[in-house]
């Protein structure tokens, strides 16, 4: 944020402080008297300046003012101004007259004045100026922008460009259009609830750029979008066909990463029919109080990518310090190498299920010389040697008879070992069919995918029959890991041994993704290269693990003696024999 919007905002939120307005009324508020305050007195048909005006004196006539000063929203200018109290009005008059008295430039105090009444979808200054790098659209050009989370990029993109800002709710119309018309802005204001995308033509005639930010994680039931329910899908291809040149579409990152069939249908879609040309990481903590990981979906007229390479490119684009914005442009628009960018075929994401998230394919040096070391082994797929499976969601409800079932959790995991988990659940006897196939069995490796990434552990015969009758299942953070009979590894503890080594650790960690919790999708999991130990380097793994248990045993011997000990300490002390 420049220094100037910094004053500007803290002079207003220090003005505001304590008064307890609706954003939206006092956005339209202040909008209108900074209109007011710029405008010439013949523009202002008989009414007086704005430093002459009173809080008395606009409420007695607020239609009167409202179509004065914003003809084309006046009615609902009008109908908020009227239910403000004076006292109200009065104060926040007087918090623009003090943030005008510091003589800040007018752009920057309509920004505060925006930052001030849509704190929930101002976007960050890093995001903004990265997608506007991305976009890289030029003086004079025609961008079409949409949804509300797009605010401040397209605020900044309109002090050059023409700009047709599309928002889903209508309070912020009269704003915005007051606060440009303020700042002599091109910036027309339009309202397009999601829902309407699904009836949009396609077409590149009317815009040379988009810059698209739909709703993240939500869904429509819509029959006109077909397969396409989620927010982001929709606004993906709509997004895609608006620019003549370039469109910028912001998603989250569970988008991208999710290789279910339907989810890889929808983005072999998008890079084969939509013209996807580039895949862009953004910094986290673009909007305040969210920590939602996003990326940049670049589309570019598909007639250009015909009889080119036929790649996408992947850009790490999340920390602003390692990739400056003028170089981030140049690899967008596909010029030059960078250790950040990649450039993936279309037979290679297809291969990927169409995996599109930036952190698949652009890897640290450490995750390189991991991948590095593997191919100068025997390796296999995770599933071609164990059967992968996630645990069925357990059936709630108390009618009829109930059965008792322990849950694995990973608070159950301590020193790599499981304890006898400590959850018991209740469920439906009509429900043990449906979780018959999670039930646990020793020798059955549990491996975290969701949240916390990689923990694994072993399940013990010992747990198994402390448990008993109780079957054990695992909580909806784990898969389960179950080796084949007759498979190159004969034994889970050399599996085991694998999954907690620095390299497989690195590659799951790749894998995550997800918009606010990491999670590894189960396609990427089966994918998971795994070494074949010769047979004698498994034996010798198994007598490890029996010399670490023999271990962990004199450890928990000597922990329990410690106790018993201090606590001995401790009766002696207060005289307790």
């Amino acid at each position: 944020m420049k220094a100037d919007t910094v004053l500007s905002h803290f002079v207003l939120a220090d003005a505001l402080r304590g008064l307890r307005f609706d954003p939206v009324h006092a956005g339209t508020a202040l909008s209108l008297m900074l209109l007011w305050s710029r405008l010439p007195a013949a523009r202002l048909k008989g009414l007086p300046s704005f430093k002459d005006v009173s809080a008395e004196f606009v409420l007695a006539e607020p239609t009167k003012v409202a179509k004065t000063l914003c003809a084309e929203n006046a009615e609902d200018v009008a109908r908020l101004l009227a239910e403000l109290r004076p006292g109200e009005l009065e104060s926040l008059r007087r918090a623009l007259l003090d943030v005008l008295n510091t003589g800040q430039p007018v752009s920057e105090i309509a920004e505060s004045v925006l930052q001030y009444c849509t704190p929930e979808t101002w976007a960050s200054k890093e995001l903004s100026d990265r997608v506007l790098a991305i976009l890289d659209a030029g003086k004079g050009a025609r961008i079409q922008c949409a949804f509300s989370f797009v605010m401040r990029p397209a605020w900044n993109l309109s002090k050059q460009a023409h700009v047709d800002l599309s928002v889903e709710q209508k309070s912020l119309v009269p704003i915005l259009s007051m606060l440009a018309s303020a700042c002599e802005r091109t910036l027309q204001v339009s309202v397009k609830p999601i829902s309407s995308l699904a009836a949009e033509p396609k077409g590149r005639e009317a815009y040379d750029h988009a810059l698209i930010f739909p709703p993240i994680g939500m869904r429509q039931k819509l029959e006109t979008i077909g397969d396409y329910a989620s927010t982001e899908a929709l606004g993906a291809r709509w997004g895609a066909h608006i620019g003549r040149w370039r469109s910028v579409v912001v998603v989250g990152n569970g988008l991208l990463f999710r290789t279910s069939s339907r989810d890889a249908a929808f983005k072999q879609e998008l890079v084969y029919d939509d013209g996807l040309e580039a895949v862009v990481s953004l910094p986290r903590g673009a909007w305040p109080r969210s920590a939602m990981a996003v990326s940049a979906l670049v589309f570019s007229d598909k007639d250009r990518l015909q009889n080119s390479k036929q790649s996408v490119r992947f850009i790490d684009a999340s920390d602003p310090e390692t990739l400056d914005n003028r170089t981030l442009s140049k690899l967008v628009a596909g010029d030059g190498r960078h250790p950040l960018s990649v450039d993936c075929t279309f037979a290679e994401l297809s291969k990927s299920a169409f995996n599109l998230l930036v952190d698949r394919y652009v890897l640290d040096a450490e995750s390189r010389r991991n991948r590095e070391l593997l191919r100068n082994r025997e390796t296999v797929r995770l599933s071609d040697i164990a059967d992968v499976r996630r645990p069925q969601a357990l059936p709630r409800g108390r009618k009829g008879a109930l059965f008792e079932v322990r849950e694995a959790l990973l608070a159950d995991i301590k020193n790599g070992r499981l304890d006898l988990p400590e959850k018991l659940s209740e469920l439906p006897q009509s429900g043990a069919a449906k979780i018959e196939s999670s039930i646990l069995r020793s020798g059955d490796i549990l491996l975290s995918i969701k949240g916390t990434i990689g923990k694994s552990t072993l399940v013990t015969a010992k747990v198994i029959a402390e448990s008993k009758p109780v079957p054990v299942v695992p909580g909806q953070s784990f898969v389960i890991i179950r080796l084949r009979k007759g498979s190159a590894i004969g034994d889970p503890q050399v599996l085991l041994g694998y999954l907690r080594s620095p390299i497989a650790q690195s590659l799951l960690q790749g894998m995550a993704g997800g918009t606010t919790i990491a999670n590894v999708a189960m396609g990427e999991l089966k994918h998971l290269e795994v070494p074949i130990p010769s047979p004698e380097a498994q034996a010798q793994i198994v007598a490890e693990y029996d010399k670490l248990a023999k271990i962990q045993s004199e450890i928990d011997k000597l922990k329990e003696k410690m106790k018993n000990t201090e606590e001995h300490i401790t009766n002696l002390a207060v005289g307790d024999n």
